[in-house]
């Protein structure tokens, strides 16, 4: 696949779109459960992005039906309505696609959907026989920063986001310092001793925080910011 320039090929990114990939194509519901910065989104994008179908530059993929993200933002305040108009709007593309030559997949990406659970009008209700193994007919991606409810979890694939390792920290700041560094013409990037220093501490400073104050102050945004 292409990445975006500056786009660190760490642990949680390559492990999202690797389940990303086998579940959209098998119609099968998948949950990326995480917190803020652990490439949800961006593995999602990359999917996306790439699966073109016969206009893919990969000739893997030219095989393969292009995708069509068909994106709902979820919040406190969304309903039942909202979300079954979703569904309505996948299913016109795949009206289409029976029209044309062109071999469409709907993927139905779902954004902060643990919001919508938090929703006084009960929305995700309806994802109850929308996700049913027999009634899916198209991709179904959730972002959540946490875990649903049993109800919700049982008929999609879960999948937790890892929290990064020292490695993952490093590929990351790595990746981070060169783009920069390129884009501002500048010839020397971060050291990698000074990025090792980095990582270590913003992970020990993460430790501190969860065992003595059981609180978790700093995320994985203010680390990039760091870098």
């Amino acid at each position: 696949m292409e990445f975006p320039a500056g786009t660190a090929k760490n642990r949680a990114l390559t492990d999202n779109i690797f389940v990303l990939y086998n579940c959209i194509f098998n119609r099968i519901p998948v949950i990326l459960c995480g917190n803020p910065g652990c490439s949800k989104t961006s593995a999602v994008q990359i999917v996306i992005s790439n699966m073109r179908g016969k206009t893919s530059k990969n000739e893997f993929f030219r095989k393969q039906e292009e995708l069509i993200a068909v994106s709902y933002q979820g919040s406190q305040n969304c309903t039942s309505e909202s979300i079954i108009k979703v569904f309505e709007r996948a299913d016109r593309y795949a009206n289409k696609n029976k029209q044309t030559t062109a071999e469409l997949l709907p993927v139905i990406v779902f954004d902060e959907i643990g919001l919508a659970e938090l929703s006084p009008h009960n929305p995700l209700k309806v994802l109850h026989s929308e996700l049913e193994v027999e009634q899916c007919r198209h991709g179904f991606v959730g972002l959540s920063n946490w875990r649903l409810d049993a109800s919700k979890m049982n008929r999609a694939v879960y999948f937790a986001c890892p929290e990064p390792d020292l490695d993952d920290l490093e590929t990351t700041a790595t990746s981070l310092s060169e783009s920069m560094a390129s884009k501002a013409e500048q010839e020397n990037p971060l050291s990698q001793t000074a990025i090792h220093a980095l990582a270590y501490v913003y992970l020990d400073t993460c430790d501190y925080m969860k065992k003595e104050r059981n609180q978790q102050y700093f995320g994985l945004r203010d680390y990039y910011s760091l870098i």
